[in-house]
């Protein structure tokens, strides 16, 4: 599966606001909310504050790919965020993170959910593409360098 089927570039948060986690997550959940994809904002932030209760999602070399299973979606989703600074994400390297990829998927679709979160992470193993990403002002540009990186793998 493409992240182009995945992500909308409306779904891209440019230069991401939130300082703490769960603003961060709020935030990526918003975009959807305002792309008409998702309905109940408060209700899929817990969904997912609940998954990074049980270890931070935050992969390392300034990445985290927060993710969770609803049971009113029937296909998976995506949003992405980058902070130019960096936040701290409890990530396994304890270094800030700069780069945020949600991922919601179907209650069952457990094999699905982690082909895409083993994608995204191939995607963004990419050191070049992770400068780049924060380098780029803006949000087209930003969604078209995950997708050409996409296209490679």
């Amino acid at each position: 599966m493409k992240i182009a089927e995945l992500l909308r570039e409306q779904c891209v948060v440019a230069d991401i606001r939130g300082k703490t986690k769960k603003e961060i997550i709020t935030e990526l959940v918003e975009t959807l909310a305002n792309a008409r994809l998702i309905e109940d904002i408060e209700a899929v932030v817990n969904v997912v504050m609940e998954r990074e209760k049980l270890g931070s999602t935050g992969i390392g070399n300034g990445v985290a790919i927060p993710h969770g299973k609803l049971k009113n979606i029937s296909n998976i989703m995506c949003a992405f965020g980058r902070s130019v600074n960096g936040v701290d994400f409890d990530a396994v390297d304890r270094a800030p993170v700069h780069i945020f990829f949600l991922v919601l998927a179907p209650e069952d679709s457990a094999s699905l959910h982690l082909k895409v979160l083993s994608r995204i992470t191939k995607i963004l193993r990419d050191q070049s593409l992770r400068k780049k990403v924060i380098k780029l002002s803006n949000r087209h540009d930003i969604y078209m360098s995950i997708l050409e990186e996409d296209e490679k793998i």
